[in-house]
């Protein structure tokens, strides 16, 4: 029964995305048009064309840090409060992150989700619980179950919905977990349908050929087969916001991966997409694929959500301008 309500829930936002709108891309562009900046212009474009509206908004946003670790990457054994994941999202919780502080800066507030952290007794007090438990060793067989990946799509999509029930003009997402960068390898296999090669890493490019063989398949059926916790989880949260015309910002590869999935289910998500960054390891191949231009052309970090938040204010920008003309 859980599984057919997902089916039903997802099949309903999936056929509410409409595409982008060109036009009112184009007059947001000519809105900004006379600052002289190409970048405030893309961005105009790229929001203008999502929120169907000439005029772009962007004071009302929310940043979504998802914590999801994958059974890929997992280390054998119990490191409690010194887990990666762990120590990454207490340091957002408690303020002392690089995200924390671009977000005060620019007035944003941030949410950390814990999806499917591996150390979940662990995690801050403050997180909100969504998962349902680390994902399993792609190498060793499917990721997730259809269920468990239907479930967290579900859940990314409920919480989309109550972020933007008091108004949402933008989306800034980021994620923590270890094991992400081979399941995005994996993900973007699949996506290219050949092996990705010139990363100088073997285990991952042994994911990328593994994805590859899955090419054709359908984006639950991936998402399950080498996805985690929160690629199912932010990739819900994506085609959500599309559907009520929300912008959604990317940082690194764990919200590109989510990003692929999207674009599976819903290839008109592309349209609501702005990439913050060329990020890491695979993400700058991510964004290709999807075709996205950064906003910065260089990589910052893992993608928990500061080049996502670095965005921001350049948005307040184009908001500005558009108010003045």
């Amino acid at each position: 029964m859980g599984a057919a309500v997902s089916d039903r829930v997802l099949r309903h936002v999936l056929e509410s995305i409409s595409p982008a709108s060109a036009a009112h891309a184009e007059g947001a562009r000519l809105n900004v048009a006379g600052a002289g900046t190409p970048m405030l212009e893309r961005l105009a474009m790229v929001v203008g064309g999502a929120q169907h509206s000439a005029r772009p908004r962007a004071g009302r946003r929310t940043i979504v840090v998802v914590a999801g670790d994958h059974g890929v990457g997992d280390p054998g054994i119990v490191l409690g409060a010194a887990h990666p994941t762990v120590v990454a999202a207490h340091a957002i919780a408690d303020g002392t992150a690089a995200l924390a502080q671009v977000a005060r800066a620019s007035k944003t507030p941030v949410l950390l989700v814990d999806a499917g952290a591996k150390e979940t007794a662990s995690m801050p007090a403050t997180a909100v619980h969504l998962g349902r438990g680390a994902s399993a060793d792609l190498f060793r067989g499917p990721a997730m179950t259809i269920v468990d990946a239907a479930l967290g799509l579900e859940a990314g999509i409920a919480l989309a919905i109550s972020l933007a029930d008091p108004g949402l003009d933008v989306l800034a997402i980021g994620a923590l977990g270890v094991g992400a960068d081979v399941a995005s390898m994996a993900l973007l296999g699949a996506a290219l349908g050949a092996a990705p090669t010139g990363f100088a890493d073997p285990v991952a490019e042994a994911a990328g050929a593994k994805g590859a063989e899955l090419a054709g398949a359908s984006g639950l059926d991936l998402l399950a087969s080498f996805g985690g916790p929160e690629t199912a989880v932010l990739a819900g949260l994506i085609v959500t916001a599309a559907s009520m015309n929300v912008p959604v910002v990317l940082d690194g590869y764990a919200t590109g991966a989510a990003a692929l999935i999207a674009a599976r289910l819903a290839p008109e998500v592309t349209g609501y997409l702005v990439a913050a960054h060329g990020g890491t390891f695979t993400h700058a191949r991510i964004l290709a694929h999807l075709g996205l231009s950064p906003v910065f052309e260089v990589g910052l970090g893992h993608g928990e959500g500061t080049g996502a938040a670095m965005v921001l204010p350049l948005l307040d920008q184009v908001a500005a301008l558009v108010a003045r003309g």
